[in-house]
Order: structure tokens, then C-alpha cells, then sequence
């Protein structure tokens, strides 16, 4: 369990029982599932919400109460084929910013050397919790920069006719962008909340930074939402090219069936045998039926070469 002490010479660890007789002091604190449920006498802290704490099974969300707000974060991150997901709590009062966590996150580290770069002039709370926003989308730009880059990649390949099925890079690109939009939309959600200060928890002067997350993050659910009509675009394009592919192969066999059918004629023709016909006893008759099959395919070639159809 990590306790900091804000707005003070050096972030100081400190006992939970000495929060209770400190009215000074603000406190960034960072605290597990097990120990927000151990040590929710002191905070008092609505059960709902030590819950969700605890199993981790909501989506993005802020609750508003009288005298805190509880909020729930995703931090996603790359992964091999998809994206990786964290599960973030966080309630803020007047008093204290907790954040609640399986694990110690590589942005706390982070807020935590900004923190001793910096300094502690103008760091509060209300900051810091802007600050872990504006870390968890601050590269998100150059994730989107990545993914219409892949995107143009195969779309190019597309448009070059290459034959590889590319049905499953559309799909996977296609549920990327979905599971994107599921992000940025409920987290669009929590900082409008913030922003809205039902309860008055935030320092007015603290709501214009997360005006700007919250344009940012418009932003970015805009972007994905242009990378998946992108997306849409080249599968109908891939589909074209399908299509033309299609075509050229029921046009060849069209093709082949046209030149064939009057060789197929003259078959069946000369193979009803009748004894009256006179090619039948006609010692110049099989070299004559060769002759004009050879002469049928050179002219319906020759046809087709004039129309272009081959």
C-alpha cells in the first residue's frame, strides 16, 4: 500500500490512521482491490463501488456522489495482434485523489518523476488525475498514425490485384478500430462528467484541463471513426477486385465454351454414322473433318481476337 502526501516539500509516505487527523493535507494514494475493501472505514466509500474495484468487470464509467466521484478507466496498450487492457479505479474528493489497481502502473511511475522533475508548485489532485488521462492518449496519435498506415498498406495491395485473401487483415483492422471506438466513447463520457462538477469536487480552475482532454479524446474517437469508414472503403474495393476476378474467369470459360461448340457440332454431326452419308466411305473424309475443325477454330479464335474478348 503506497500513501503520498500532496502539495508538501517531498511526497512522503505516510499511515493510514494519521489521514484521518490531517485536514491540511491533500493525498494521492494508490491501493489494491484487497486494501481499499480493508480500509473502507476509513473512507466510507459506497460497497458498489468497492465492488467494482474488486472484480474488474465494467466498462469506462463515472459515478457521482455527494461528497466524491468513483470512476473506472481502461488503459490499453499494444499487444502482438491486439491491444492489451488494464482495469483503473480511481475516487476523488475534496481530500483525496485513490487509485486502485491490480498492479502498479507504469503511469504512476511516470506521474511520479514528472512529479519530482517538476516539482510540487501548482500540483494537485485534480492535476494528477488530469495528467493520468493526458499520459493514457498521448501516444494514442501515433497508434492511429500506425493503423492507417497498416490500412493504406493493404489497400495498395488491393488495388495492385494481388491474389492473397485479405478478408482476415480487414476483419482483424475492422475489430481493432471497434474495440478503439468501445474505448474513447465511455471514456469521452467519464471527462464530460468531470468536467460537469455535479458535486463540486473539482477546482473550477482544475475543469479547463479536462476541457481539453475531452476535445482531445473527441478527437481521436473522430479519427476512428474515419479510419473505419477507410476500412469499409477498401473492403468494397477488395470485393470489386473479387468480383473483376470473377468475371475474367467466367469470361474465359465463356471463351473456351464458344470456341469448342462447333467443334462439339461437327462431332456430333459426323458421328451419327448414317450409310448414306458420303464422307463416310470417302477416303479423304477423316483428313477433310480435320481439316475443318482446324479451319472452325482458327476463324472463332481469329473472331474473338477482333472483339477483344481474350
Amino acid at each position: 500500500m503506497t500513501v503520498y502526501k500532496i502539495l508538501q516539500d517531498n511526497l512522503v509516505e505516510s499511515n493510514m490512521e494519521e489521514l484521518e487527523k490531517d485536514e491540511n493535507n491533500k493525498y494521492w494514494i494508490i491501493l489494491t482491490p484487497e486494501e481499499i475493501n480493508a480500509n473502507n472505514n476509513l473512507f466510507h466509500f459506497s460497497y458498489q463501488t468497492v465492488y467494482d474495484c474488486i472484480h474488474n468487470e465494467d466498462t469506462p464509467k463515472l459515478d457521482v456522489y455527494d461528497n466524491y466521484s468513483f470512476g473506472i478507466l481502461n488503459i490499453i496498450g499494444p499487444n502482438e495482434s491486439f491491444f492489451s487492457v488494464s482495469e483503473l479505479n480511481f475516487y476523488i474528493t475534496k481530500k483525496y485523489l485513490v487509485f486502485v489497481s491490480d498492479k502498479y502502473l507504469d503511469l504512476f511511475r511516470e506521474i511520479q518523476n514528472d512529479i519530482y522533475s517538476k516539482g510540487l508548485m501548482g500540483i494537485n489532485t485534480e492535476k494528477i488525475l488530469y495528467n493520468l488521462i493526458d499520459k493514457m492518449t498521448s501516444k494514442d496519435y501515433n497508434m492511429l498514425s500506425n493503423l492507417e498506415t497498416e490500412i493504406s498498406s493493404v489497400e495498395e495491395d488491393v488495388l495492385k490485384g494481388k491474389t492473397k485473401d485479405y478478408i482476415k487483415d480487414i476483419v482483424l483492422l475492422k475489430n481493432k478500430l471497434l474495440f478503439l471506438k468501445k474505448h474513447y466513447e465511455p471514456l469521452m463520457d467519464v471527462v464530460e462528467n468531470l468536467t460537469e462538477n455535479e458535486n463540486s469536487i473539482l477546482d473550477k480552475k482544475s475543469i479547463a484541463y479536462f476541457v481539453i482532454l475531452l476535445n482531445r479524446i473527441e478527437r481521436l474517437n473522430r479519427k476512428v471513426g474515419n479510419l473505419r469508414d477507410y476500412v469499409t472503403q477498401i473492403r468494397e474495393s477488395y470485393q470489386a477486385q473479387l468480383d473483376i476476378n470473377l468475371n475474367n474467369i467466367m469470361k474465359l470459360f465463356t471463351v473456351l465454351t464458344a470456341i469448342f461448340s462447333p467443334l462439339t457440332f461437327i462431332v456430333g454431326w459426323y458421328g451419327m454414322n448414317f450409310s448414306s452419308m458420303p464422307e463416310l466411305h470417302w477416303k479423304h473424309g477423316y483428313i477433310f473433318v480435320i481439316i475443318l475443325s482446324i479451319s472452325t477454330l482458327t476463324f472463332c479464335l481469329w473472331i474473338f481476337k477482333k472483339k477483344k474478348l481474350w
